[in-house]
This record gives structure tokens, sequence and C-alpha cells, in this order.
């Protein structure tokens, strides 16, 4: 069970009654505030991409380029296997194929020979005997690999987006805007953004040109790398995905043309935007890479048949089929991991504070990443997935992914002395270990958690960009808000609260997976409803009855059913107003003055009444507060805010019970053995029941019978 609510932090606090001036408001949040400014931003091709020369070594890089090709010499695109690396390689190979090159290009297989330019294929690429070299979202962190090729007599060319550890590569260029000496303006482009620059300077320089096509291709295939890599979409990124989704109205790319038709007549009436090349489009790309190799997913961006390059596509989205039924399964037996009793109690959820670690021998190394997000988002911690390196067995590979504000990549480096490498950023990450070092690992991960708390406390916190009155909840503000696309890391959709709702009726959905309510303005203001929906809030029938007054947070859609559009509200998460009484309102003060020891008498006279009936819990409120959560539990590890816990064990049980009294049950839990108890916060808390058998006396409680003592 997972019943807990983030705090809002809003950007503005003032609600919003008026679209034009919501509008505005929101310009202003993007630092937008010149009629040039305002220009780039609108229009539909966005700002002009920054002149490409302004690279570190990118005139060294166009100079040997233009040798090789003068001089008819063969050309290596080394790439990597996922969908950034992918697009990167086919964007340089169809430009040097454009011209006639003799150009050939490898991609790593994950399995094999690991990520990046590694000793692993060292003798692959000296078979092919390039006068050139040129790596494409890798090679910054290879430094010895470019050494060996450089005095092979090689020419090296080093192009990548991730960060650069101790020193760059003794290349003949290195392209890369996180170098300490960097010059170049924007430094968050993608790997196929990096690719897509040097094709650009190629056509500023002039000498060997770049056609339209090959042009809109390398547009197309950027655009999609740059969602699929979840690099920010601001500046020049929001720009290249802008035209990318221009140009994909017609797709110059065989490979690109087929699929989208593909997906589309699959998915009805969906839209072509972020959302849909994210979830349909990148998945079935990276596929190939996860499972086998990135042929396919290469034959779809480099074949010109475009019969072939169907065939690519369908392939692609038969490993997509495939992976999809590894990481069910890989996943599934990660949360009975960790969730098996066995499981020492050093790392049980309720003891652990920093991300959770999983491990089996046996998993596919290409899932790890995406069961650690699936991780991540189940139980809102951050999450590492581990298994057997597929290269050295006395290795271990994992994949991380982090949850909120959590800096995985700042808390490796932190650790890095228990590691043999890391690489990735602040959200992902992927780490190579000693098997034998793992437990020291984990425990050092922890060691750091805990000390840098201070820098975690935003982890369970909702950005939300405005509040919204009800009556501009309308196809006008949805209209406005639209011109903010596309949207992603840096420009997240817009996120508004409205307040003071009523609840008018209430459904749930798919078996009661998610929640759809029809809402209404609490204050008669307007005799308007709406509807809104919860994907995976289907305990929210648990807890709201209709009549109820709330505050939603909520991203605004519109919806077509049977031919008709309306404005329909995703729900993100929904605050259910108190009693008003001091012990719901300010249950979180309670809760701290009980824990620092103030006498229950001194609480109750706060909040004006008496300890015996505001504060203990009796025995049937006891009994229902067990029964409803064992219920709701199923076996597994519960993280619950306690006034939400309160509010659903009232609402099932009809005995009223308020978060003091909850949080005292728990209390008494934990002393009986009947639950594995942990406080996470003030009011929130994670706990999992043992396997009792026969009846428990709660007098084995000392807080128990300390409580008893003031009934």
């Amino acid at each position: 069970m997972l019943l807990t609510s983030p705090k809002w932090r809003f950007v503005v606090g003032e609600p919003f009654s008026s679209t034009d001036a919501l509008f505005e408001a929101l310009l202003k949040s993007h630092g937008i505030n010149t009629p040039k400014e305002r220009e780039d931003f609108l229009t539909d091709q966005g700002a002009a991409l920054y002149d490409p020369f302004l690279y570190n070594d990118m005139r060294k890089a166009v100079d040997i380029i233009c040798e090789a090709m003068s001089d008819k010499r063969k050309i290596l695109v080394y790439g990597d296997y996922d969908c950034d690396g992918v697009t990167a390689t086919s964007i340089l190979v169809r430009y040097f194929r454009s011209h006639g090159c003799d150009v050939s290009y490898i991609v790593p297989n994950r399995e094999e020979h690991g990520y990046g330019l590694t000793k692993n294929i060292i003798e692959d690429v000296l078979k092919q005997d390039p006068y050139l070299l040129i790596t494409v979202d890798c090679g910054i962190t290879n430094i010895d690999t470019v050494s060996e090729l450089k005095a092979r007599g090689m020419k090296v060319i080093v192009t990548d987006h991730h960060n650069v550890q101790d020193e760059i590569p003794n290349a003949d260029a290195v392209i890369c805007a996180k170098r300490k000496d960097n010059t170049y303006p924007f430094i968050d482009l993608c790997g196929a953004g990096v690719a897509l620059k040097i094709v650009q300077a190629m056509g500023t320089d002039r000498r060997f040109p770049v056609s339209g096509d090959i042009w809109r291709q390398a547009i197309e295939l950027a655009g999609i790398a740059t969602i699929a890599d979840l690099v920010s979409v601001v500046d020049e990124n929001r720009t290249i995905v802008k035209k990318a989704f221009i140009s994909m109205k017609n797709p110059v790319n065989p490979g690109i043309r087929v699929m989208n038709e593909i997906l589309l007549e699959n998915a009805g009436s969906r839209k072509f935007d972020e959302t849909f090349v994210s979830f349909n489009f990148v998945p079935r790309v990276n596929a190939a890479g996860r499972l086998y190799d990135s042929s396919e997913a290469l034959n779809l961006f480099l074949e010109d048949d475009v019969e072939k390059a169907r065939e690519a596509a369908i392939s692609l989205g038969q490993q997509n089929d495939e992976r999809k039924q590894i990481e069910a399964r890989v996943y599934e037996e990660a949360v009975k991991q960790i969730e098996d009793e066995r499981r020492p109690d050093e790392w049980s959820l309720a003891n652990t504070k920093g991300p959770i670690i999983a491990y089996d021998s046996k998993w596919h190394q290409g899932v790890l990443g995406i069961v650690a997000g699936r991780l991540s988002s189940a139980y809102k911690r951050s999450a590492i997935v581990f298994t057997a390196d597929s290269i050295d067995p006395l290795n271990l590979k994992g994949s991380g992914r982090a949850y909120g504000d959590y800096d995985l990549f700042a808390a490796l480096g932190r650790v890095s002395d228990k590691l043999i490498n890391f690489g990735g950023h602040k959200k992902a990450a992927g780490v190579t270990l000693r098997k034998s070092d793992l437990t020291a690992f984990m425990r050092a991960l922890e060691d750091d958690a805990v000390a840098n708390a201070g820098e975690n406390e935003a982890d369970d916190v909702l950005d939300v960009t405005a509040k919204l009155k009800f009556n501009i909840i309308n196809f006008d503000t949805y209209e406005a808000i639209c011109k903010f696309k596309p949207y992603g890391i840096g420009n997240k959709k817009p996120l508004f609260v409205t307040e003071r709702l009523v609840v008018v009726n209430i459904n749930d959905m798919t078996d009661g997976a998610h929640i759809r309510l029809d809402l209404a303005d609490a204050d008669g203001n307007s005799d308007q409803t709406v509807s809104a929906v919860g994907f995976g809030m289907g305990i929210y029938t648990k807890l709201l009855k209709p009549g109820d007054i709330i505050d939603i947070a909520y991203t605004m859609n519109e919806y077509t059913y049977k031919g008709k559009t309306s404005i329909s509200l995703y729900l993100e998460d929904i605050k259910l107003a108190g009693d008003g009484s001091f012990l719901w309102q300010k249950a979180d003060i309670a809760e701290d003055l009980y824990r620092s020891g103030m006498e229950l008498d001194q609480i109750a006279k706060l909040a004006k009444t008496t300890a015996a009936e505001g504060l203990i819990p009796t025995k049937v409120e006891y009994l229902a507060c067990y029964q409803i959560m064992k219920n709701e539990c199923k076996g597994e590890t519960s993280y619950a805010d306690i006034p939400l816990l309160a509010r659903m064990i009232t609402n099932e049980s009809g005995v009223k019970l308020t978060p003091f009294k909850v949080a005292r049950c728990l209390e008494v839990f934990s002393e009986a053995h009947l639950i594995k108890l942990g406080v996470l916060s003030s009011l929130r808390v994670c706990f999992r029941f043992h396997k009792v058998e026969g009846k428990t006396d709660l007098k084995q409680s000392a807080v128990y019978m300390r409580l008893l003592k003031h009934g």
C-alpha cells in the first residue's frame, strides 16, 4: 500500500482567475521577458541554433573530417547501444554516405562489450583499420583506449555529452560541453544533439555541404534522442525538438516514417507529441540494445528501402514485447526480494534511508534501469538494481534511478572508493563493482544517505506551477498552456492546484486501480462540473465520499469520446480537508510534541480535549486500526502518511480515529511484534505486518501500558 501525499511547493502563491494573466506569469517564470525572447520561445521553429564552432575543437574536428573525406580515407563511427547512441550513429553515417564516403560503424553489444569505447572491443575497431574514428554518445571517459588507438596511428575525434570525471582523452579533437574549459553556451545536448552539431558545422564550412534531406533527417533523429535521453527540454534542446516535430509531420527518414505509421495506426486518435514518442517510439528502439544488439534499430534509421525499414520496425516491436516480459519477471522477483521477511533486518525498508538495492546474478542486464525506475516509483525511494557482469563474473553491473531531488551521481561519487567505475547524471547512473564489495558499497551508500539527509529533504515535494480558480479550467487555458510545449525535464507540463472543490461523484476504474471524480466549485461560483482522473490512485475511493471538500493538484488535458472533446484533469495529488481541530490541522505538531517527551495531559490541553478522550486509543479503535491496515497491506511493505491512514480507517470501519491515535496504535503494534515499523518523518511511516500465529497480548507493549495509565 502506498498512501502518501507530497508537500506542495508553489511557484506563484496567489490564485489566477484570468487565462491572460496566467499566460504572462508562465512566460515570466520561464525567464522570458523581452519581445525577442518571447518570439523565439513561441515560434513554431524555436530560436536559432547556436554556432557549432563555439565548441572547443570544432574547427579541428571539421578540418580532420574534411581531410579524410577529400583523401577518400576510411571513417569509422563508434556509437552506443541505446536510442541516443543509435540515432547519433545514424546521423553521421547518413551524412558521410550522402558524399559517397568509405564509412562504417560499430555499436557495441551491451553484454559482450559493455558501455563505451572499452578494451573489450578494441580488436573489432582495429580490424576495420579506419583512418579516422569518431565516437558518438561515448568516449569521454575512455582515456586509455583512445591513447592506444592513437598510438596505432589512428585519428580520433571524441564527441560526447556525459560528465567528465578527471581528464579528457588525448584525442585529436574532443567535442563535449562538459569539459572544464568548455566554450559552448549550452551544456545539455544529448549525444545525437552533439552529432547534429557536427553536421551543422560541416554545412557551415561548405567544403562538403549538407543537403536539405540529410539535415532534416539529422533533426528528426536528434529530436527523438533528446526526448529519449531525458535531457532538459530547454534552450537549444527545445528548438531541436520543435524542429523535429515539424519535420516529422511528413518524415524524411524512411524508418521514422514507417514506425510512425505503425504506431499511430495502433494508437487510434492519440496525438503525436513528446509523450507519444517517449512511451511508444523510444522503447522499441531501446529494446534492441537492451536484449540483443542494436542492428535492427540501425537498420530502421539507415535503411532507404521502405519495406526493409518496415521489417526492422516490426522486429523492434517484437523485441519490445519480449523486453516487457523479461522486465515484468525481473521486477516481480526484485519486489519479492525486497519484501522477503528473511531479508537481513539491516536492509529492511523500515530501517534504511538510502537507495533500495536489489541483486540477482540471473537478471538480464538490459532491463536493470527500467526495473530500478519502477522500484523507485513504487517505493518513492531511489533504487539500484544489480546483476552479474557478463564480461567479468567477479564483478556486478548495476543501473540506478533517483527519486525526487536525490542526486544519485553525486552520492556515487562520494562512495566511489567502493566502485570500479560509474557514470551517468543526477537522475540515472550505471555502476560496476566487485561482487565481494557489494555489502560494503551498500553500507557506504546508506551512511552517505544518513549523513546528507539535509540535501534530500525536498525528495517528496510536488512543484506546483500556479493556483487556478475553478472558472478558468477551460479550453482557453488549455490552449494557452499548450504553447509551452514540448514538455520535458526543465520545462515540465504545468501543474496546477485548485482549492475548495466538492466531490460530486466517485467512480473506480480498471478494477479499482484508478479513480474518476466529478468535481464542482464548493463555493457555488459556478454550476459546471469537471472530470478528474487519478491513475494509480484507486485507494482514494476508500478516503473520499460525495460531499467532501478537497484541494487537487493536476495537469490539464483534453479527452475525446464519441466525437466529443472535453477538458479532463489528470490528478497528481489530493488534499483532504480535516475537521478543523488541533489534532487534525496540527497533527505534525502534536506528534512532534509527543516524541519530544511532552506529557499527554499538556498535549490534550492544546487540543482542547482530555487525554482519555482525544489521545488514547480504545480497544475498539486498536482493533479497527489493525484490521483495516492488515487488509490493505496485503503482506507488502506499506508507506503511509498517518492522517491519510486515519481517514481511510475511519471511512472503512466507521470508527473515528485521529492521526494521533493511529500513530499510537502503530507504536503499540510494533512493540507487540505485530508489525515492523519505520518512522520516516513526523507523519510518515513505513510498516510491514509480521506473520503471527494465535492472539497477541498488547500488554507486551510499554507504550500500551503507559497510555493505559492515562485512560
